[in-house]
């Protein structure tokens, strides 16, 4: 027979503590691998924007705008090391919460420890947390949402339900893709609590009121944009300029953000990029093998209490992942909520194991020896993934954008035009904005593509104009380059955040190319 358990939903002491080691562990290594500078591409914007309270590229993220300007007051370290703080903090969160969320539904240490282990060293979970970005948030959110109507299934309490509105609005503020969540978040409360108390006019009005209330945080960037920040990717002077800017629907007709039902083989490529590529290649595996469990009479008799819920969870999950695979195209930031449901599968299926365990083996001195096994394989088999995953989540050395910007701005001459795509567009302009270089450069943002469109233009309107446009190519090519004595030039730059093994070089790169 099972031993006795507390009750659901109950948070004591030991299990408290236990959770805040555990944040505490894994934000000491996501501050060990944390980028100590500026970056290029989407994170130097987040630096930018969360460093001057300005607003970055869309949807905006407005309430992660808001923190990290807090965070960028923090006395650690360069200016933009302290804005990638803020992801470091919220990988943690995110690693605690799925901790606690497995202890109130499997009432078990070890199933919880491994959720949490499995999410924390996840390689684009533990890459996401080294550098700044508003994506790991969305998992922190759905984790936070999925423990309230875990205890509005055991208590019904109508101010549980207060919560998810207010917390649930604060988090499409935080950033909107938690939207592909909203039906699922609804779906439980009807399909797991007490519904009928909920189905009444004064809570459901107060309920969106809260909603609405977390909403508000939107506000925050029509209101800045008109006090002309430093850092403004695009002007939101009206509700329905900032309806376009919110569901990115500039990127949306140009088929960025396109809905389409992948393939087979995109399907698979996905999800081998998300999971199996983030662990040592058999973990991603090796977790679903105990699913076979759920074949054996007292083991399922044993999730009765649980069906329900796990039931929930699991069609939920399927939906989400199904909604975020045909929505966000290319953007791998997007599923990372994929790693939440894997995570807590992982638990699960030590969960299983040890149900199995106390059900089939009568003597008490084996009873425990599968479980042990159990412990060594899960976190044993985690242990031999970090060194494969530790060359793409590493950042700690990734000084490669400050130094391509110091170079830029030592070869630009006096009043230059720098042309840049996005690859280096966001640093750069970190550099001169917030840490006040070259005042006298005008930075264009230009994609790599379309830039020899910009050069008549340029040419005829400042005819000694330098221009230096960043594209993608490895560093080593720096070697041996010389300024050419020409009005044009062109400065190929890689991206500095991931390495070569995941498509992208590592570190900055930098060439010369005269402009016939």
């Amino acid at each position: 027979m099972e031993a006795p358990v507390l009750p659901r939903g109950r948070i004591t002491r030991p299990r408290a503590l236990g959770a805040a080691v555990i944040g505490i562990a894994f934000l000491i290594l996501y501050r060990i691998t944390l980028a100590p500078d500026i970056l290029g591409h989407d994170s130097g914007d987040w630096q930018a924007g969360g460093a001057t309270l300005g607003i970055s590229h869309s949807p905006g993220s407005p309430a992660y705008t808001i923190l990290a300007w807090f965070f960028s007051h923090i006395p650690m370290g360069t200016l933009a090391a302290r804005v990638n703080l803020l992801s470091a903090v919220t990988g943690a969160a995110g690693v605690v919460l799925v901790f606690i969320f497995m202890l109130m539904l499997l009432n078990r240490w070890l199933p919880a420890l491994v959720s949490a282990a499995t999410l924390g060293l996840g390689g684009h979970w533990w890459a996401q947390a080294s550098v700044a970005q508003p994506y790991n948030s969305v998992p922190v959110f759905i984790c936070g949402l999925l423990i309230l109507l875990l205890l509005w299934r055991e208590k019904g309490d109508l101010k549980l339900v207060y919560g998810g509105a207010l917390l649930c609005g604060v988090g499409l503020a935080y950033h909107p893709s938690l939207l592909y969540f909203l039906p699922v978040l609804i779906a439980g409360l009807f399909v797991l609590g007490p519904w009928r108390k909920f189905i009444k006019p004064l809570p459901v009005l107060f309920a969106i009121i809260l909603f609405g209330l977390g909403l508000c945080i939107y506000a925050y960037i029509p209101i800045r944009s008109g006090m002309n920040p430093i850092i403004r990717y695009t002007p939101v002077d009206s509700l329905s300029g900032l309806y376009h800017f919110v569901t990115v629907s500039e990127a949306r007709s140009t088929g960025t953000f396109a809905a389409t039902l992948p393939g087979q083989d995109e399907l698979r490529q996905r999800l081998s990029e998300v999971v199996r590529q983030g662990y040592f290649p058999s973990y991603a595996f090796l977790v679903f093998g105990p699913a076979i469990a759920l074949l054996y009479p007292a083991v399922w008799r044993r999730l009765k209490p649980r069906r329900r819920m796990l039931s929930f969870l699991a069609a939920g999950a399927l939906f989400h992942i199904s909604v975020v695979f045909i929505i966000s195209g290319i953007y791998v930031q997007y599923y990372l909520p994929v790693l939440l449901y894997f995570s807590t599968w992982a638990g699960f299926s030590v969960w299983l194991v040890m149900t199995v365990a106390e059900e089939y083996l009568d003597v008490k001195r084996l009873r425990y020896a599968p479980t042990i096994a159990t412990a060594v394989i899960y976190f044993g088999v985690l242990a031999l993934g970090i060194p494969q995953i530790l060359p793409f989540v590493n950042h700690r050395e990734d000084l490669g954008m400050r130094r391509y910007a110091n170079w830029v701005f030592s070869q630009a001459k006096p009043d230059a035009v720098v042309m840049a795509n996005w690859d280096s567009y966001p640093g750069l302009l970190f550099a001169q904005k917030v840490d006040g270089l070259r005042p006298d450069l005008k930075i264009i943002p230009v994609p790599p593509e379309t830039w020899r469109d910009y050069l008549p233009a340029e040419r005829a309107e400042n005819p000694t104009s330098q221009i230096l446009l960043a594209r993608s190519l490895p560093f080593d090519d720096h070697s041996g380059t010389s300024e050419i004595g020409s009005w044009y030039f062109i400065s190929i730059k890689g991206r500095t955040y991931q390495d070569q093994t995941h498509g992208e070089p590592d570190p900055a790169a930098v060439q010369l190319f005269e402009v016939k």
